[in-house]
C-alpha cells in the first residue's frame, strides 16, 4: 500500500501507543502483554473522531510507532477492525523478537527516531499543514515542542493524551510547552474530547 499527498492540504501525524490503542508504557510486562499478544484495544472515540477529520478536511493520515514493523499485519487488523483512516506506517526495524525492541522503545534513541520521521515528512512537503497527536506516557510532549519551535508555520496543533486527574502531568505539559502559545496545544482523554473543528479558538 503507497500513500501520497501533495503540497497542500493537511495531515494528521498520530502517535499509537497510548494514543489510539491502550499499551501502558509504565509497565514493561503491560507492554508486552498488550502489544505482542495481538488483542488490541482501541481508546475510546479515536476512531470516530479521526474519521470525522479525515472527510471534513480531506486529511492524509500518518502513524507513527517505535514498535517493529514485524507487527504490521496485527496493526493493520486492528485498524481495519476499529475503522480507522488509512495512512502511511512509520515503524522500527528489527531482525527479530528480543529485548532490544523493548529496550528501543523505552530509550532516548526513540525520540531521535521519532523526531527525525516528523522531520522527514515535514520536509517532504513544504507547505502541508500538520496536526499532531502523541501522549503523556513517553517523550511525545518533548519530541512535539522541540519540532513546534522548528517548524512553527507547519504545526497547526498539539493534541496530548493524558489522564484529566493527572496534575504532575499536566504541570509537565505547562513547562514542556512554556514557549508555545496555549492556543497550540490541547488536552484529551478520549475521542469526545477532541474537536470537531481543528481551527477554531
Amino acid at each position: 500500500e503507497v500513500y501520497l499527498c501533495d503540497d497542500n492540504g493537511i495531515t494528521f501525524l498520530s502517535d499509537i501507543d497510548d494514543t489510539i490503542k491502550f499499551t501502558d508504557v509504565s509497565s514493561l510486562l503491560k507492554i508486552f502483554r498488550n502489544t505482542f499478544s495481538g488483542n488490541f484495544k482501541p481508546i475510546s472515540g479515536m476512531s470516530d473522531i479521526y474519521r470525522y477529520w479525515l472527510n471534513k478536511y480531506n486529511a492524509t493520515f500518518a502513524y507513527v510507532t517505535a514498535l517493529p514493523d514485524q507487527l504490521y499485519p496485527s496493526f493493520r487488523k486492528f485498524f481495519n477492525r476499529e475503522k480507522f483512516p488509512p495512512g502511511s506506517f512509520h515503524m522500527s526495524h528489527f531482525a527479530g523478537f528480543d529485548n532490544n525492541i523493548i529496550a528501543f522503545y523505552i530509550s532516548d534513541t526513540y525520540r531521535k527516531y521519532k523526531t527525525q520521521i516528523i522531520s522527514m515528512l515535514l520536509n517532504n512537503t513544504s507547505k502541508r499543514i500538520f496536526i499532531l497527536l502523541g501522549d503523556i506516557f513517553q517523550k511525545d510532549p518533548e519530541i512535539y515542542a522541540s519540532i513546534y519551535m522548528e517548524y512553527p508555520n507547519r504545526i497547526a496543533k498539539i493534541f496530548i493524551r493524558k489522564y484529566k486527574n493527572d496534575i504532575e502531568g499536566q504541570q509537565r505539559l505547562e513547562r514542556v510547552f512554556n514557549n508555545i502559545s496555549r492556543e497550540k496545544w490541547a488536552t484529551f482523554e478520549t475521542g469526545s474530547d477532541l474537536p470537531e473543528d481543528i481551527f477554531v479558538t
